[in-house]
């Protein structure tokens, strides 16, 4: 499954986040990519808020790895920037950055796509648009069928195919 569209602002930032907060599944691995400063932790804080989390204490884990926010659900949130080598995140135990009890989203996953082998995870590609720095192209794509709901609704709301 695959699926893209281009957000033209916070205000499709914010819906997409209602939409994925909706949509998920429970334990929803989320991988996020794109440049600094194209909105991953944006879209994080928004998706947090359908989870009653207030999105004003969603921030980067750049220097903690991993932030642990408490709502209707917990929801880990990852960052592995910072990191040099799959080594330094082997050290790390799996159980610190991957929600056994709600959704799980990665920033620079990279590192982490070795390690979630057998899980089913989502990918979210926030791409940066020439000429228009409000605007966000987004690429959603998975080959896990437990996904199927979120791009059914990703379809509904934005019209992607």
């Amino acid at each position: 499954m695959w699926t893209e569209c281009v957000l033209k602002g916070l205000d499709d930032t914010a819906r997409l986040g209602r939409v994925l907060g909706r949509s998920l599944p429970h334990h929803a691995v989320c991988l996020l990519r794109g440049d600094l400063a194209a909105g991953k932790t944006t879209l994080i804080k928004q998706i947090c808020a359908q989870f009653e989390i207030d999105p004003k204490i969603v921030i980067s884990p750049t220097y903690t790895v991993a932030n642990w926010y408490h709502g209707r659900v917990s929801v880990c949130h990852v960052d592995f920037y910072r990191l040099d080598s799959a080594g330094q995140l082997r050290d790390i135990d799996q159980e610190d950055w991957l929600n056994p009890d709600g959704p799980t989203f990665i920033e620079w996953p990279d590192l982490a796509v070795p390690l979630l082998e057998g899980i089913g995870t989502l990918q979210i590609a926030l791409l940066l648009v020439e000429n228009d720095d409000q605007a966000r192209c987004v690429q959603v794509s998975s080959d896990d069928p437990v996904y199927a709901e979120t791009f059914t609704a990703l379809e509904q709301e934005f019209g992607c195919p």
